[in-house]
């Protein structure tokens, strides 16, 4: 079954890798999830989660649009 966003966002690589990050790290909900990148900025995960070629401001753009199309509840689950 579908979700109704399943459409207008999927995550990316890079983004789907910091939620799985966030849930590791105790988040639940994508709201969580966003307000954590803070912490994957300063931590020394960053490559092993984003890799090289992406960007902490790429994944919060694109988790933004994912805010307002999922919402901040959505469970980090349904997006991995």
């Amino acid at each position: 079954m579908s979700t109704p966003w399943d459409d207008d966002f999927t995550p990316s690589t890079a983004a789907r890798n910091t939620l799985r990050w966030a849930l590791e790290m105790g988040a639940s909900t994508l709201g969580e999830a966003y307000d954590m990148l803070e912490q994957l900025s300063l931590s020394n995960d960053v490559p092993e989660v984003l890799g090289h070629d992406d960007t902490i401001e790429d994944v919060r753009e694109e988790l933004d649009f994912a805010l307002d199309t999922a919402g901040p509840d959505t469970p980090l689950t349904a997006l991995l």
